[in-house]
């Protein structure tokens, strides 16, 4: 601790770390509070993404330990960090305004010895509140191109655009290359709560999206709306995402990575298909939500839009029309059954199940096969259809995709 004399002034020291943070910014008061301390000072994000260091290694990235020591009486936490495969014992100290964090100093605790920071806390937290400072300026600068971000990216989900060039030389500031095929993907948090911390949880998926894309030499194209995180993905030979296959182990990654998460199990999404004109990709949005809610209802991990076939036709169909439609192809059935307690309405939706083969759905729901027979051929005289009619199996097909899309 040499470069920090007890009989040195202290406004000194503050208005030393005040120049550099004026000056310097977060990287000024690292290497400042590291001069002073004689220890390594790291300052991040809550996600613990390095935004200065006095570190000399540039970029840096650091693992945090999830298990923290709290120190009794101060604002410190004891932790291990994690520092190009080496193991570090620090302190960290969250950097902190009206209760919400925003951040974190870190010390490298060379000595093992925690009193020499609870010496200087007052120093620190000052430190923290010129970090504070510093981080709000990043976030209103932030914040002020995602506005004009987000309003490009609303326009182009929405169909605003004319000119597919407008949309061309707008993404080339991001440096986003949307003459090239591009689709869209929703991520949703599943029964989400907008009055609840549901809404910190999309930070935190916004946040894995953003940085998974990164990680896989991607510029993320991205925007949160409620309780969605909508990603339009690049589908050119560059990214291997027009392989099906490829994309699918990558959404697998990526969802995998949020159930490390406190978002755990309720991360769902949907594939929109691939459009070449920039000037489509609001389409490709409409499909991804269309294939998110169906994915849903048949319990489909990743759904794509273009794999759904008749699905998607009557999901989006007229509801009332709909019912009538299963009315009229099985509603006799199901009188039936609610006046003699019979199940052949199960017995039918298994058939239907099983492609209307007689074997497999007999050891489905464990009947004999000439038990079946026989039901079927009840069903046929309630219903006055023949089940080995093309038209006819299409028909019951129908009806029962319409009583599981619609919970009729």
């Amino acid at each position: 601790m040499g470069n920090l004399e007890e009989n040195r002034l202290v406004p000194d020291i503050f208005n030393s770390l005040l120049v550099v943070s004026a000056e310097e910014g977060l990287s000024g008061i690292s290497n400042e509070l590291s001069r002073l301390l004689s220890l390594p000072v790291i300052v991040t994000d809550t996600f613990y993404n390095v935004l200065a260091t006095s570190i000399d290694n540039d970029p840096l990235e650091i693992v945090v330990s999830t298990h923290f020591e709290r120190q009794q009486n101060t604002a410190y936490f004891k932790c291990t960090l994690d520092i190009l495969g080496e193991s570090y014992e620090s302190f960290g100290l969250p950097i902190r305004q009206r209760e919400q964090n925003h951040g974190y100093l870190f010390f490298l605790n060379k000595h093992s010895e925690h009193h020499i920071l609870e010496k200087y806390e007052a120093l620190n937290q000052f430190s923290a509140s010129l970090c504070m400072l510093n981080l709000k300026q990043l976030n209103d600068l932030k914040e002020e191109k995602h506005r004009f971000k987000d309003a490009f990216l609303y326009d182009i989900l929405y169909g605003n655009f004319k000119n597919k060039e407008d949309i061309i030389s707008y993404g080339a500031i991001w440096k986003w290359e949307l003459d090239q095929p591009h689709m869209v993907i929703v991520f949703s948090i599943i029964e989400y709560n907008h009055y609840s911390a549901d809404r910190q949880l999309i930070e935190t998926l916004l946040y894995i999206i953003d940085k998974t894309l990164t990680q896989h030499g991607i510029e993320p194209i991205t925007i949160k709306k409620q309780n969605e995180v909508i990603a339009i993905i690049p589908a050119s030979e560059k990214t291997s995402f027009s392989s099906k296959s490829k994309l699918i182990d990558f959404l697998h990654y990526l969802i995998d990575e949020t159930k490390e998460t406190s978002l755990l199990n309720r991360v769902a999404c949907g594939v929109g298909q691939i459009y070449d004109n920039p000037l489509e990709l609001y389409r490709s949005y409409q499909e991804s939500k269309v294939a998110y809610e169906l994915g849903l209802l048949l319990k489909i991990e990743i759904p794509f839009f273009h794999n759904l076939g008749l699905e998607r036709v009557l999901y989006k169909h007229d509801l009332q029309d709909l019912k009538e439609f299963y009315q009229h192809i099985v509603g006799d059935l199901v009188k039936y059954d609610q006046l003699n307690g019979s199940e052949l309405m199960y017995t039918l939706e298994s058939f239907a199940h099983h492609q209307f083969d007689l074997k497999q759905t007999s050891e489905a729901i464990f009947l004999h096969r000439n038990t079946l027979r026989y039901r079927i051929k009840k069903i046929e005289e309630i219903l006055n259809i023949k089940l080995d009619d093309f038209h006819h199996r299409l028909n019951i097909t129908a009806a029962f995709k319409i009583k599981q899309l619609h919970k009729i």
